[in-house]
């Protein structure tokens, strides 16, 4: 099955050479939509440079949920940012990353009195776009749903102002090692794409509204070929014609931009 989009995602994107890095990876493997972490320094002027290659751009953030965060970081003004800033520079879509980090309280999202704030934070997006199409997502953590996840998270106000929801089905991770005493590639989520797909898909589908569920493949740094190969094959399975692909980096291989390019 072709896919009708491939996304390719960055975090940091500061210089002008981190611009041009991003521009050729996603060229080299045939992305047609970037999605920019809000906070780097090329927004929201990068998002004319992109349109003008033919790429639709999107946004993304992990918000803060303390109103004393300064900047744009705190939910509310991040959705302000969305709106008054970024929309009207031309973006093209949002998907916001509500997670929950052991001893992060600045952005842990996995407390129930947090629903107001997501249902405004979505509000305040959509109100933003001015009836003009423009997507809103949702994107966490793998099994963050199940109960035996983050299961506090707002999730139901979320999804329910979201167009489209996006498990973050890595099979592979950077983990600290407690014995190297650092951080190594380290299988998670069963360690496959098939198998990492399956326990999202599982977590994902009771409260998904019927929003289309678009799984994403990462880290790409340290996968292979391979396995993007059966990403890809996997998505075909769930009739997903969507993929997406975390995240940019230097020292992403050729191959796997080959890889993306084939699917």
């Amino acid at each position: 099955m072709a896919f009708t989009r491939k996304v390719l995602w960055i975090v940091s994107m500061d210089n002008d050479a981190d611009e041009k890095r991003f521009t050729q990876y996603a060229q080299a493997a045939g992305i047609d939509t970037v999605c920019i972490r809000t906070d780097s320094r090329q927004l929201p002027g990068t998002i004319g440079r992109f349109h003008q290659l033919g790429m639709t751009v999107w946004a993304w953030r992990w918000p803060g949920v303390i109103p004393s965060d300064t900047g744009t970081y705190y939910a509310l003004r991040q959705a302000h940012y969305v709106a008054d800033t970024l929309i009207p520079a031309g973006l093209d879509g949002y998907i916001v990353d509500p997670e929950s980090d052991q001893g992060k309280p600045a952005n842990d999202w996995n407390q129930k009195k947090l629903a107001p704030i997501a249902q405004q934070f979505c509000q305040i997006i959509r109100a933003g776009a001015g009836g003009k199409p423009f997507l809103i997502g949702t994107t966490s953590g793998c099994t963050f749903p199940a109960p035996t996840g983050k299961p506090d998270i707002p999730f139901a106000e979320f999804f329910g102002g979201s167009d489209a929801l996006y498990p973050q089905t890595y099979w592979r991770a950077m983990i600290y090692d407690k014995i190297l005493k650092k951080e190594v590639p380290t299988d998670i989520h069963g360690g496959t794409p098939a198998e990492s797909m399956k326990r999202g898909w599982a977590a994902w589908s009771p409260g998904a509204m019927g929003k289309p569920i678009i799984p994403m493949a990462g880290e790409i740094n340290l996968a292979t070929a391979k396995e993007i190969a059966d990403y890809g094959a996997e998505l075909t399975k769930r009739s997903v014609k969507e993929a997406n692909f975390y995240a940019d980096e230097p020292d992403v291989k050729p191959e796997i931009l080959a890889a993306i390019k084939a699917l």
